[in-house]
């Protein structure tokens, strides 16, 4: 296992501190010499640490000293949440995430979404259905799932969906990679045909049938290399 950089090791402190709710948004981090005292590090780590939480927008630096928490808005849930999520996800529980959040996103989206909403939509099936580099599905998959979330028009739920799909693609892409299925843009037509038509019900019953359908192709190829590492493993004893 890597060590972890003291960097790292400060950042990660302090993340917890205020994921815990230890430190609440608008109180001050405790001081440098502080923290080099509880981490064990120095001031030069302890600075480079607070700049990359500063980076994201969890805390900022104010006149006269000291560092604050900042308070939480809809412009910086991606970027206080997904660093923390980028080392810490398994895909297969992201993709049972995925298909709790996305039956109930495609529900509300086939209840509320617009005629403008559904000319966007179905720009991105015709666009997959004329895809001539398999390299460009991600980008619509990606624009499809969110824009189903953004009309579902529930702004919290839109927010979780923008995290995910960040996660997916800086840390999970190869993941998402393995997963060939070749009737997925059919399946996507059958989504947004049921959006269409307003049927809430038949809408669900297909995303869940997309997701179920990634998520044993992804168990059946993670099963199958990791079977092939046994193998390996074995002839090298």
């Amino acid at each position: 296992m890597k060590k972890k950089s003291k960097t790292q090791l400060v950042y990660d402190y302090i993340e917890e501190l205020v994921i815990s709710g230890e430190i609440k948004p608008g109180e001050r981090l405790p001081s440098e010499a502080k923290l080099c005292e509880t981490l064990a590090v120095s001031r030069v780590s302890v600075r480079a640490g607070i700049e990359k939480l500063s980076a994201i927008g969890l805390v900022s630096k104010k006149k006269g000293g000291g560092t604050y928490v900042n308070k939480p808005s809809s412009e910086n849930y991606l970027s206080v949440f997904t660093p923390t999520l980028l080392h810490n996800t398994d895909y297969l529980e992201l993709l049972e995430i995925r298909r709790a959040l996305d039956s109930l996103s495609v529900q509300l989206c086939a209840k509320n979404i617009t005629e403008a909403g559904i000319r966007k939509l179905a720009q991105i099936v015709e666009d997959m259905e004329h895809l001539e580099e398999d390299s460009e599905f991600f980008s619509l998959d990606k624009k499809f799932h969110l824009l189903i979330s953004k009309y579902s028009k529930n702004r919290f739920l839109h927010n979780i969906h923008l995290i995910v799909w960040d996660v997916i693609q800086k840390a999970l892409r190869e993941n998402y990679n393995k997963v060939t299925n070749t009737d997925r843009i059919a399946e996507h037509r059958k989504i947004f045909d049921a959006i269409v038509h307003k049927d809430q019900d038949l809408a669900k019953i297909y995303t869940l049938r997309h997701l179920e359908e990634i998520i044993d192709t992804f168990v059946c190829e993670y099963n199958h290399e990791s079977q092939y590492e046994a193998i390996k493993s074995q002839r090298r004893k």
